[in-house]
This record gives structure tokens, C-alpha cells and sequence, in this order.
């Protein structure tokens, strides 16, 4: 059985969307699965043992990249195709392809529900991982429970040596796209120095893009920002002793690496959609005011820290 998923973006996105793939392994044992994704986010996929193919799509490409998409999709007829994006670029690629069935995930926007079947609309503003699920529900009638199956590294140890990461240590994920998203830096800085107050022997590593290498002045922290490719930084993430950070793409992965994760949510992200769903984690918010996310106390934020520590 061939089965092709589309979700090409982005980082966050596609980690909710792999619960997806591991059920579809348990309904159907022997099936193929391929997943379209936009070139940049394909290490994701390399690291999840439950997708066979990695079909990438150049998205600065614009049309001629669907077209050059679409040619390499047609050269196959599928079982089922999954639009899990549920834009309307995503569902004229499932329309164009060839496959016995084609459907999209509750949900879709832009229209694209004229292109493919929307599944259970009325579960459109569910949990992201449990939405990504319905389509598996509508194909086998059977609920799935969200799980992953991600084959990391076995040199996780080179990769912290490598990188001077030595015993215990603390991965911060400070940086996230959107004001409503950013805890901030001054925060940040003033958990450092509570973390390096009661635990003086642990290791705090930041890590990023590029771009934010520096934006964190400080001597205590390893600065990893930009240099980690997403197998690196999977490897890091799951020997981390706990991650915090905002609602983002490598937040999620700690998550779903079983890594304690602590979420610091804001109003740039709707918590009933975004919020993790596996692993250990915990959400903070502001609960006097949701869009105050830099008033949210470094204090608050360490104590919650300690529980996991213990």
C-alpha cells in the first residue's frame, strides 16, 4: 500500500504531524509512505522512522517548483494521498496527483476544501496532533493514541563532546518568530543567573539560528546558535536534562524526544491548537493576561525548572 502525505512546512507543524505517519505504520504494517516537504525541513523527516520516501519541494521555487513537484508525484498512483497542510497549493497537488483516494485534514483553508474532501470539519480547532490523526480515524475507523517513532543518532555522545557539552546541562530555545512568542532576552538572562546560583555545576547551552548567535551576552552560557544541523540539535535535545523556550518548532521536538520541556506560551500562540501533547512538558502563561508574555517572573519559570530537576 502507498500512501503519500503532504505537509511541506514548517518545523513545528510537521512534528505534530508525524503522529500521522506512525499510525498509519500500525493500520497498515506493511504500507509506504512517502511525505512531500519543502527543501530545508527534510533532516526532520530523516530522523522519523516511520517515512520511507522524502519528496522535496523547492519552495522559493514558485510554480515551477510545483510543476517539478508534481511531475516527480505522478509518476506514481497511490493508495491514498493526505493533505495534511490544508492550503490550497497543498490540495492542487493531492488534486493533480494520481491516487485512489484523496483526502484533506479537518480544517482546510483557502478554499481547498473545493479541491479535496475535508474530513470532520468540526474538528478543525482541535489539538494539531489530534487533528492530524482524523484522517487515519476516517480511513481505518479505528482512534489512535499520538505517538512518534524517532531514530536519533546513535553518537549522541560524539555530538555532545564535539559541541563541549560535558555532564549535566540545561538547553534554552529562547528565540521564536512573533513578539507574542518572545519571553525576552532580559528574562532570560535573569533565569541564567538563578540557574547558576543553586546549580553551579550544570552546564546552560543555548541554542538557535544563525542569527541569534550573541544576542545572549553572558559567560555562562555555551552559545550552540547556528551551529547545529537538526540531527545535531535532536541529539542535543534529548540528553538535555530539561529544555525551556517558547511555543516552537524545537520545543516541540524536545517534547515529543520525551525531554522535560517547559513551554512558555503566549499571545502569539493558541494554546488549544499549539500546546505539546507528548512528552513531558509544562505550560506557563500569563494567567492575569494572556498577551503580557515578558511579564510572565524568571522566578515562576525556575521554580517550575526545580520540579523537574528533582
Amino acid at each position: 500500500m502507498k500512501i503519500l502525505i503532504i505537509k511541506p512546512s514548517s518545523f513545528g507543524d510537521i512534528i505534530q504531524a508525524l503522529p500521522c505517519a506512525y499510525a498509519l505504520k500500525r493500520a497498515y504494517f506493511d504500507c509506504e509512505i512517502s511525505w512531500v516537504v519543502f527543501r530545508g525541513w527534510e533532516s526532520l523527516l530523516k530522523i522519523c522512522s516511520d517515512v520511507d520516501k522524502i519528496i522535496i519541494w523547492n519552495k522559493g521555487g514558485k510554480l515551477r517548483a510545483f510543476f517539478e513537484v508534481l511531475k516527480k508525484i505522478r509518476e506514481i498512483e497511490y493508495d491514498v494521498i493526505i493533505d495534511l497542510q490544508g492550503l490550497i497549493r497543498s490540495a492542487a497537488l493531492a488534486k493533480f496527483a494520481k491516487a485512489k483516494r484523496k483526502i484533506g485534514v479537518p480544517g482546510m483553508k483557502e478554499f481547498s476544501s473545493f479541491l479535496i474532501k475535508e474530513i470532520y470539519p468540526k474538528k478543525a480547532n482541535i489539538n494539531a496532533m489530534l487533528r492530524n490523526l482524523e484522517p487515519v480515524r476516517f480511513l481505518t475507523g479505528k482512534k489512535f493514541r499520538p505517538e512518534v517513532n524517532m531514530n536519533i543518532a546513535s553518537d549522541a555522545e560524539n555530538i555532545m563532546r564535539n559541541k563541549k557539552i560535558f555532564g549535566d546541562f540545561i538547553a534554552f530555545l529562547p528565540f521564536a518568530r512573533g513578539k507574542g512568542k518572545d519571553w525576552g532576552i532580559s528574562n532570560y538572562c535573569k533565569l541564567i543567573d538563578l540557574v547558576e546560583t543553586k546549580y553551579i555545576n550544570m552546564q546552560i547551552v543555548v541554542l538557535g539560528l544563525s542569527g541569534d548567535f550573541g544576542k545572549i551576552q553572558s559567560d555562562k552560557i555555551l552559545d550552540l546558535c547556528g551551529k547545529t544541523t537538526i540531527e545535531e540539535l535532536a541529539g542535543i535535545l534529548l540528553k538535555s536534562r530539561v529544555v525551556i523556550g517558547a511555543d516552537t518548532g524545537p520545543m516541540h521536538l524536545a517534547s515529543v524526544l520525551q525531554t522535560p520541556s517547559i513551554f512558555i506560551f503566549g499571545e502569539a500562540s493558541d494554546i488549544n491548537e499549539t500546546s505539546p501533547y507528548i512528552g513531558r512538558f509544562s505550560v506557563l502563561k500569563n494567567e492575569d493576561n494572556y498577551n503580557s508574555i515578558s511579564n510572565i517572573k524568571p522566578e515562576n519559570v525556575f521554580a517550575e525548572l526545580e520540579k523537574w530537576i528533582k
